[in-house]
């Protein structure tokens, strides 16, 4: 399988629920770096993505298999990405690289739907969708 396709976009890990166990993950056991939840959260529409951003947190049903997410977003409206996935208790990298935009209706990547992204201070960007969220927080490294 090709690291360009691994799926559409990594963003359709959060709506491709057919792929994910439908099991529920109790608060304890969900990647939560910080409590993002009490952040001040602001439509992000049209937002430059500029840099690396890496996953603080993931819930819903994504979470059960998704470990962590890096996006690195370029100027030119490109993006490489990179998902540590867990299956059947083994861990697998997955890649993909395409195209990216923030407008008036969320964040597109390649050809897909767009999906709903909020920001808030400290760089956190917020991406939901029906089977799950992500929330992502610029690094300054790149």
């Amino acid at each position: 399988m090709s690291g360009r396709r691994v799926a559409a976009s990594l963003l359709l890990l959060l709506s491709a629920s057919g792929c994910i166990p439908s099991n529920v993950v109790a608060r304890e056991e969900r990647m939560v770096v910080d409590d993002v939840s009490a952040l001040d959260w602001q439509p992000a529409n049209g937002v430059a993505l500029l840099g690396l951003y890496e996953t603080v947190d993931v819930r819903g049903e994504v979470a059960a298999s998704l470990r962590k997410i890096y996006y690195r977003f370029a100027e030119d409206g490109t993006y490489t990405a990179a998902a540590l996935i867990e299956s059947a208790g083994a861990f697998q990298f997955q890649t993909i690289d395409g195209t990216w935009r923030a407008d008036e209706n969320g964040l597109v990547l390649d050809d897909g739907e767009p999906v709903q992204l909020d920001r808030a201070d400290g760089g956190y960007l917020r991406i939901r969708t029906e089977t799950g969220t992500i929330v992502l927080q610029h690094e300054e490294a790149l």
